[in-house]
């Protein structure tokens, strides 16, 4: 047995040396970073010490090779035969071990209609820990299943999930006259808070028959305005718009009598801070209020998981997932509810105004994620009863 000790600047510069000297079976014992030179060991120079052994059949003198690759004698003599038989049992554990590290992983196999599920829930985006757990509750179950089993299981798998993030609407007409209820929207740019909130303010007028106001806070965006106020020339309410902040409280006593009030707010890049400290302004506004985050589904599960913690300073009490009939991508509604704390309330399937918004339904989300049923219109639920 040959050991060796070599002294090197970094690393990866011993190996050569090793193979040089004791070939390409040898292998190395210890490593240590130390300090050569300096004043009382103080201001050294840092370094690797190597210590390298191999098996050979004669006896070499065992060389301490410092960094500039020259080899040094520091002993001839031949280990004692308890130590080449503690060196030789190293030497069989670290080959073990490193057989070991390179071995591929072995995992169990997987029923192959369930790895099917699998890639689809990729492509769908949803997240890894998402999916190991719909994988972990599912394979307790499928043995001896065939497709149709597996799919309904995996259907009330999904739906578990999504039902545990549902918002279960409260009763919708409060006797609140004497103090409206503030519901406010907030959410990026391009989402559709406006058009969400006209079907919303749409369904408490007709449906519920409520009181309800409108309030816009959004000056930002071209048109915002004139928009809002078109809806609430449609449905025959009142409009107010506020600058700032400090301008809320005189709003809302403008808009009196109202048992609703619903505020529009600009859509901004909420991945500048300057923004979520604005947008913070107009929620704590001190009375009954809900704040709804409105998210579109059209957007990347990795740019809405940005958005969403970028926002965590803001009050959040529900959510709103717009466009669910504009992505064929349906991960980041389970993403969101299994990671999220955020209720989901509302989905807006289209443009139409107040037909296209509907309580998230957690069978019907289900199937349209596992695409079950491609050819599957939203829940058949009359909108009355809807929103």
């Amino acid at each position: 047995m040959m050991i060796k000790t070599y002294v090197v600047d970094h690393l990866p510069d011993v190996y050569p040396m090793i193979f040089r000297d004791l070939g390409p079976e040898a292998f190395i014992l210890n490593s240590k970073d130390i300090r050569t030179g300096g004043f009382l060991g103080l201001f050294g120079k840092k370094q690797v010490e190597v210590v390298a052994a191999a098996d050979l059949s004669k006896e070499l003198p065992v060389k301490s090779t410092p960094a500039n690759g020259k080899a040094e004698d520091t002993a001839t003599a031949s280990p004692e035969p308890d130590v080449l038989k503690e060196l030789s049992e190293v030497k069989s554990l670290i080959h073990s071990l490193m057989k070991t590290r390179d071995a591929p992983a072995i995992h169990p196999p997987r029923n192959n209609g369930l790895d099917k599920w699998v890639l689809h829930l990729e492509e769908h985006e949803v997240d890894k820990e998402v999916i190991q757990y719909i994988v972990k509750k599912a394979e307790m179950r499928t043995a001896g299943m065939g497709d149709r089993e597996l799919e309904s299981l995996l259907v009330s798998i999904v739906a578990e999930l999504f039902e545990e993030g549902i918002c279960r609407e409260k009763d919708e007409n409060p006797d609140n006259e004497g103090s409206p209820l503030l519901i406010t929207l907030v959410g990026p740019t391009g989402v559709g808070k406006t058009t969400t909130i006209a079907k919303l303010a749409a369904a408490r007028v007709f449906q519920h028959k409520q009181k309800v106001g409108l309030l816009t806070a959004d000056t930002f965006r071209i048109a915002a305005v004139e928009q809002m106020l078109t809806y609430a020339d449609i449905l025959n309410i009142p409009l107010e718009v506020v600058m700032k902040a400090d301008e809320l409280v005189n709003a809302i006593t403008a808009l009196k009598g109202r048992q609703v009030i619903f505020m529009d707010t600009a859509g901004r890049n909420y991945l500048e801070q300057e923004y979520i400290e604005e947008i913070n302004h107009f929620l704590r506004y001190d009375s009954l209020q809900e704040n709804y985050l409105v998210l579109s589904m059209a957007s990347r599960w990795k740019d809405m998981k940005k958005i969403v913690e970028q926002m965590k300073t803001i009050p959040i009490d529900k959510l709103i997932l717009t466009k669910w009939d504009e992505t064929t991508c349906f991960g980041a509604a389970l993403n969101m509810v299994y990671h999220y704390p955020y209720p989901l309330s509302y989905l807006c399937t289209g443009q139409e105004v107040p037909q296209d918004i509907i309580h998230a339904d957690a069978e019907y989300m289900a199937k349209k994620l596992l695409g079950v049923d491609k050819h599957a219109e939203r829940p058949g639920i009359p909108v009355k009863a809807i929103v």
